[in-house]
């Protein structure tokens, strides 16, 4: 479904010199496109000059120490977040893309008669390439006393490696515990990436889910500058002289 955000497409619009009528904007996909391992909340595929951003709807929200539960870990060990309270979206890039993710508090998240908090959200997030869509590697299940084929378990090394998510591999993270919006950008190969949204409040209180607005968008990947090529060209040519 086509949906109009015009602060965000006119940040769009500025940051790629774009038109707007290049620019495909959605919502994205919600729920799991594929059956085991992670239970993605979110799936959204992007391609050229693209944007998608989650709606406003009841399932917009996370915890407010989601990405980070300083109960999880001993001071020294590996961080962990909670992944029922965290979500996770399932990215599909069909070309060599900039990406760029922001994660943004919002107060439009319906909950009953109301709306969502979000004084308690602290935006924070993991990418990694690939999906997990399998079973826990068996070593691992029963190390952690679980059935292979739940497919996840309850809490993630926010920061690296997730060992029951072996199909996972680690690219970058924003750690976040002061302000209200984080965005992350990183350039692409064409494939299928994962992202955790999630939140890093101090975990010594117990609030309640905090309503989010996750943005995803995709820009060509710059050509290196006349000047840098120059620069490199004439490396090579004092390379072969020396020779």
């Amino acid at each position: 479904m086509k949906t109009r955000y015009p602060a965000l497409i006119g940040l769009l619009l500025a940051a790629t010199g774009a038109s707007a009528a290049t620019i495909s904007f959605h919502d994205v996909s919600n729920p799991d496109p594929n059956s085991g391992g992670i239970g993605y909340e979110w799936y959204v595929t992007l391609g050229g000059v693209d944007a998608a951003v989650t709606p406003n709807i009841g399932g917009s929200h996370i915890g407010a120490w989601s990405w980070e539960d300083q109960g999880l870990f001993e001071p020294g060990d590996p961080t962990r977040g909670w992944t029922h309270t965290s979500q996770w979206v399932a990215v599909t890039l069909t070309e060599a893309s900039r990406f760029t993710i922001t994660l943004a508090r919002n107060a439009n998240i319906p909950n009953g008669a109301g709306f969502r908090p979000t004084d308690n959200l602290f935006p924070s997030f993991t990418l990694w390439s690939g999906w997990d869509n399998d079973d826990i590697p068996q070593a691992i299940a029963d190390a952690y006393g679980l059935d292979a084929a739940d497919g996840e378990n309850h809490d993630y090394n926010n920061r690296g490696n997730i060992d029951w998510a072996e199909d996972l591999s680690f690219i970058g993270l924003v750690d976040n515990n002061s302000a209200s919006s984080a965005t992350y950008t990183v350039d692409l190969a064409a494939g299928n990436y994962t992202i955790v949204l999630g939140s890093n409040a101090p975990s010594l209180t117990n609030p309640p889910r905090q309503g989010f607005l996750a943005s995803f968008t995709t820009t060509a990947v710059p050509e290196p500058s006349s000047a840098l090529l120059a620069v490199l060209a004439a490396g090579l040519l004092g390379i072969r002289r020396r020779r």
